[in-house]
């Protein structure tokens, strides 16, 4: 399954792109039951969709879903902060501070997947520390459905992007425990991205309707 997710991921199998089990079969030297196993995962995962006698194919984001994604990831990051009230140490503020290092030398290094790794990565410091499994799972489910999303826009913006410098101040805030205004702060973080990633939904590539 994860290598079919990755080809997703990196564009390999495009948006909207039939899956087919055959096909699958030879491209990966996989049986047919794992295949249509991995299949049924990645539709579970938010990535692949299923029609009656068309099979299987990347699932394609319009605009609405564009803003649905960003709505909900917006709710649950803001969430996830204002879970840390009253849990801000040294040891969050330096974890978090190390992760976002990692973010930039990646960012420099012009590297998207170990970028946007990194990023998960300091999102999941603040997940740590404020255990919601619920919360955690509903943030899968959207981070799984915008990563082949999230890793075109970076193929195109990762040298301008911004959110290693967002996550300073909101850094700064927690380590000052201004814990409510984090959580603004993440908020609006999150929707930074938005406009870009409307815009590609909006605009698709030439020689397509």
């Amino acid at each position: 399954m994860e290598r079919i997710r990755r080809g997703i991921i990196a564009g390999h199998h495009a948006a909207g792109m039939p899956l087919r089990e055959q096909a699958l079969q030879a491209e990966y030297g996989c049986s047919r039951a794992p295949i249509r196993e991995a299949l049924r995962l990645l539709e579970r995962r938010g990535l692949v969709t299923q029609e009656p006698r068309h099979g299987f194919r990347v699932r394609e984001v319009g605009a609405a879903e564009v803003r649905q994604i960003y709505e909900v990831r917006a709710l649950l990051e803001r969430q996830v902060v204002l879970g840390l009230e009253g849990r801000v140490t040294p040891g969050l503020i330096d974890a978090l501070r190390a992760a976002n290092g990692v973010m930039k030398a990646h960012r420099a290094a012009g590297d998207v997947d170990r970028y946007i790794e990194a990023n998960i990565a300091f999102h999941a410091v603040l997940r740590a520390h404020a255990p919601n499994e619920p919360l955690g799972r509903a943030l899968d489910v959207v981070y799984e459905m915008a990563e082949p999303m999230r890793h075109a826009l970076l193929q195109r913006s990762l040298k301008t992007s911004k959110a290693a410098e967002q996550h300073d101040a909101i850094i700064v805030l927690l380590e000052a425990n201004r814990v409510a205004e984090a959580a603004e702060a993440m908020h609006r973080h999150v929707f930074t991205g938005m406009p870009v990633a409307l815009g590609s939904v909006a605009s698709p590539p030439a020689g397509k309707p």
